[in-house]
C-alpha cells in the first residue's frame, strides 16, 4: 500500500493549538509527567488527550511542528506572530471544544493577527442532556474564525454538527476522532471473541464520572471475578499515587499509599481500609505515561470495556473489540458516529456483561469506520493538509 502524495513536493511546517503532552521522535507523545512519579501525582494529565494528539501527528505528513500557546495575560510579540505566519497551517487538536465554558479570547486575538489557514481536527460538543445551549460568545467567535480560515471542519458527530449549525457554521465533515485512524488504514477487522473465550479483559477507568461511581465499582468487582482483568488508568491522581507507591517509587511509599487510600475512603470510592477494591488495585491497576505504552497494554487484552472514550477507542484502533459504557451526550454521540457497540448507564438496571458482549455488532463499527475514513481523507485533502493515510487494498493493522 502507498500513501497519498502531498499536494506539493515540500512537506509543510505546521502549528498545533492546545497540544497535549510532549513530542519525541517526530510523532510520539509522552505526558508532561513522564518519568517523574512525584510530578505525576500532583499534576493531572489525561493521557487520552495525548492519544488524540499523537494520532493526529501520525496521520499528518509534515516537516516540523510548533506548539502554540496564548495566555490571557500575555501579548505575543510581532516577531512571534510573524513566525507563525511562516507556517503552512495551524490545526486545533480534537477535544470537547464546542461548549459554553470556553475561554478563547486570547487565542482568537492571536490568530486574528496571522494569515495562515486554521483547521479543527476532530472537535466535538459537550453539553448537558437535552440542552440547546452549545457555545458562549468566546467559543462562537473562535469557531467562526476557524470556519472562515478553512474549507471544512472535522467534527465528532451529528450533535456537534447541530451545535455548529446553530451559530451559522455548516462547512463540516463528520469523522469521529483521529485516534481510531492512527494506523492510517482504510478498513479495520476486529478480532472476534465470545464472552466465554475472554481471558484478559481491560477496564478503562473514569472514576469521576457523575452518577456512575458505584456502578464502576460494581462492574470492576464482578468482572474481576470472571476474567483476568487489568484496570487502565488515564490520569486519576490517587490511582497514580497508589500505583507508584505500591512499587516503591517514592521515598515514603507506604505513607503515600495509605494517604491515597484515606483520600479515596473520604470520597466514598473505597468502603473502608479493608475494601476488596484496594487489593484489586494492587493486582490489576496500570498507569502509563507514554501513548505507545498504553497502546501496548491494550494489545495484550482479548477484550476491553469501561468508561474512557479514548481508552476504548485506542483498543478498537488496534483490532481489540471494545464495548462502550455511555453516560453523557459526548459518549453517546461518539458511539453513534462510529457504530460502536455500547450499553448506556440508563439501561443497566438488569445488565449482563456476557449477554451484552455476545450481542454486540462489531460489523456495524467496521462499516462505519470505512465511511469515516473516507470523510477524514476528504477533509485533509480539501484543506491541503498532506497526510500519510493508506490508499491501497484493505489489510489488518500491524504492530509498528
Amino acid at each position: 500500500m502507498t500513501a497519498s502524495p502531498p499536494p506539493s513536493a515540500r512537506r509543510p511546517r505546521i502549528g498545533v493549538l492546545m497540544p497535549a503532552g510532549k513530542v519525541v521522535e517526530h510523532d510520539k507523545v509522552l505526558t508532561h509527567t513522564h518519568g517523574d512519579p512525584e510530578k505525576a501525582t500532583s499534576l493531572f494529565t489525561n493521557i487520552g488527550d495525548c492519544f488524540v494528539y499523537e494520532s493526529s501527528l501520525r496521520i499528518l505528513d509534515y516537516a516540523d511542528m510548533q506548539p502554540i500557546y496564548a495566555g490571557e495575560n500575555s501579548k505575543p510579540s510581532d516577531a512571534y506572530v510573524e513566525k507563525l505566519n511562516q507556517l503552512d497551517y495551524i490545526f486545533l487538536r480534537g477535544s470537547n471544544y464546542i461548549n459554553t465554558n470556553g475561554k478563547w479570547d486570547a487565542i482568537t486575538a492571536l490568530l486574528e493577527r496571522t494569515r495562515v489557514p486554521v483547521m479543527a481536527f476532530g472537535i466535538g460538543v459537550q453539553t448537558p442532556d437535552n440542552s440547546e445551549e452549545y457555545v458562549n460568545e468566546s467559543t462562537k467567535r473562535f469557531l467562526q474564525l476557524v470556519a472562515d480560515r478553512s474549507h471544512s471542519i472535522a467534527i465528532r458527530g451529528a450533535l456537534s454538527q447541530k451545535a455548529l449549525k446553530s451559530i451559522g457554521i455548516s462547512n463540516v465533515r463528520i469523522i469521529g476522532c483521529p485516534t481510531v485512524f492512527r494506523h492510517r488504514q482504510p478498513t479495520l477487522k476486529l478480532k472476534r471473541v465470545e464472552s466465554s473465550e475472554i481471558g484478559d479483559l481491560g477496564f478503562t477507568l473514569r472514576r469521576k464520572t457523575h452518577g456512575s461511581m458505584t456502578l464502576q465499582r460494581y462492574l470492576m468487582r464482578c468482572l474481576s471475578e470472571q476474567f483476568r482483568m487489568r484496570i487502565f488508568c488515564a490520569g486519576e491522581l490517587e490511582e497514580k499515587q497508589l500505583y507508584y507507591a505500591a512499587r516503591g517509587q517514592f521515598k515514603n511509599s507506604p505513607d503515600r499509599f495509605d494517604a491515597a487510600v484515606r483520600t479515596l475512603i473520604e470520597e466514598n470510592w473505597f468502603y473502608g481500609p479493608s475494601d476488596p477494591l484496594i487489593d484489586l488495585y494492587k493486582s490489576s491497576l496500570s498507569v502509563f505515561e507514554a501513548v505507545q505504552d498504553f497502546e501496548a497494554g491494550l494489545k495484550e487484552m482479548d477484550a476491553v470495556t469501561g468508561f474512557r472514550l479514548h481508552g476504548n477507542l485506542l483498543a478498537l484502533a488496534n483490532n481489540v473489540p471494545a464495548l462502550y459504557v455511555t453516560y453523557d451526550t459526548r459518549t453517546r454521540e461518539f458511539v453513534q458516529t462510529l457504530g460502536i457497540p455500547s450499553i448506556d448507564i440508563r439501561q443497566m438496571d438488569r445488565f449482563s456483561f456476557r449477554k451484552a458482549w455476545d450481542n454486540a455488532n462489531f460489523d456495524l463499527f467496521e462499516r462505519s469506520y470505512a465511511v469515516r475514513f473516507r470523510e477524514l481523507k476528504a477533509f485533509l485533502e480539501e484543506n491541503d493538509m498532506p497526510h500519510r493515510l493508506e490508499t491501497g487494498e484493505p489489510a489488518l493493522v500491524a504492530a509498528e
